[in-house]
């Protein structure tokens, strides 16, 4: 319910008013929901409420001397402003606070960059393996000499497949916590995994290594699974995987870990997908551990795969609504609608991609492109940065790029929601949540409901 701020009323009695820029509405057929990108609110109106709402946002000034409980919301809430507000400078600010506010160091480490699945879409080329002792310890310096800086460090394993180099994990796991205590500073860690290695064994230890967040693939029901996400030798893996989540369904009591099982969608998939999500919701939508994401496959090899064939994301939302049906929740994309929530990791200046060489990244999906190589790490733990490429992936668009800076979306993406995009085609890189805002909207709980 919402209660009227009499105090911040009083400030703005005289001014005059407009809607925010950053406003969405988004209709249904018994309510509608109005979101803003620089809040990252979403408030539900009943349909009692559409018509005045509307004429209200509707309106190109509005006077407060005509003030009602709705406008009160409205101003409340941000969704109307200052008429004299500049709202372009106003997100810029927002980033700029953002930016200086942010003391958490990233580190995307690859403990080897081969892999044991060879699946038909893959970007990657696996001529690297296992993490070298020198790189090891370069880490392990590079976090003793600079963590001071920082108040969280957040690591993500990645590969290729990381835990076909399990070992790597738990070295280094080990010495940055043990850092990480030593002076104050919060450690968190998560794992981008096939699953095909992830025993009852294994995940004790992770979760003794602090690894949380899990994410996880499986491409529809096995005969597609199997098709598409095959191991390195032809072997099926879809039994394998499965097998692993539900004994971590059924043997650990713990509730602090998440596990997102992620499918990739193509063309291919589309007809066995109800069933899919049919089979995955009867085993693990009762478990708020497990969660469920969907994504269109991309076509990051630079020319077509002739065994699959692309979708657009506007296509998964017939999956989204049958997967909430089933009991899953999708409450976790709503940060990607916050402020700064549909930025790419590659745009933040703390965080850095280390290759199993020492070589340093911002990406991980274009390791074949010079520009994506912007440093190396050192044995004594000094990292080596070129800063001509670092910057290319820094610099953004939103204060120049004509498409961002009128965006309704700029404080959420801030024209950084793909740097890599804007580097090799020099396009302005709008992320799938944008671009099916409304959709995204449905399938999203919102924040609170107004009661006129």
């Amino acid at each position: 319910m919402f209660h009227r701020d009499t105090t911040q009323i009083n400030k703005v009695k005289n001014l005059t008013l407009k809607p925010s820029r950053f406003n969405v509405i988004q209709r249904g057929t018994e309510n509608i929901k109005l979101y803003n990108s620089f809040t990252g609110r979403i408030v539900k109106f009943t349909r009692e409420d559409t018509n005045d709402l509307l004429h209200t946002l509707r309106s190109k000034e509005i006077s407060y001397s005509e003030t009602n409980r709705l406008v009160d919301f409205l101003v409340d809430k941000k969704f109307l402003i200052n008429s004299d507000i500049d709202e372009f400078r106003k997100a810029t600010a927002q980033k700029v606070s953002s930016l200086s506010e942010d003391r958490t160091l990233n580190l995307i480490i690859m403990p080897n960059e081969d892999c044991n699945f060879r699946c038909v879409y893959c970007y990657e080329d696996f001529e690297k393996s296992e993490m070298n002792e020198k790189t090891i310890t370069g880490i392990i310096n590079y976090v003793k000499n600079n963590i001071h800086k920082y108040e969280a460090l957040v690591v993500s394993w990645f590969g290729g497949e990381p835990l076909i180099s399990f070992n790597v994990i738990q070295k280094l796991s080990k010495e940055l916590i043990e850092i990480c205590d030593s002076k104050g500073v919060e450690y968190m860690a998560g794992i981008t995994t096939n699953g095909y290695n992830l025993t009852t064994e294994v995940f004790t230890e992770l979760l003794r290594y602090k690894v949380l967040g899990y994410q996880i693939t499986l491409d529809g029901t096995k005969e597609t699974h199997d098709q598409f996400r095959v191991g390195k030798n032809g072997e099926e893996t879809f039994d394998t995987i499965v097998l692993n989540l539900m004994n971590i369904r059924d043997m650990f009591e713990e509730n602090n870990f998440q596990i997102m099982i992620r499918s990739n969608i193509s063309e291919e998939t589309f007809p066995v997908m109800y069933e899919y999500i049919d089979y995955i919701s009867k085993e693990f939508a009762a478990d708020e551990r497990f969660q469920m994401h969907f994504v269109s496959v991309k076509n990051l090899k630079g020319e077509q795969s002739g065994d699959i064939h692309l979708c657009d994301t506007k296509e998964l939302f017939p999956f989204y609504t049958q997967a909430q049906d089933k009991g899953f929740d999708f409450s976790f994309y709503k940060q990607t609608l916050q402020p700064g929530g549909s930025e790419c990791y590659a745009a933040l200046p703390g965080s850095f991609v280390i290759g199993s060489d020492g070589m340093v990244y911002k990406c991980t999906v274009a390791f074949n492109n010079s520009l994506n190589h912007v440093g190396n790490i050192y044995e004594d733990g000094e990292m080596e940065i070129y800063e001509d490429r670092l910057f290319l992936w820094l610099s953004g668009g939103a204060n120049e790029d004509s498409a961002c800076t009128s965006c309704y979306f700029r404080p959420s993406c801030q024209g950084n929601a793909c740097p890599l995009e804007r580097i090799e085609a020099n396009k302005t890189p709008c992320p799938p949540v944008k671009r099916n805002i409304k959709r995204y909207l449905d399938i999203m709980e919102e924040d609170l409901v107004y009661e006129g």
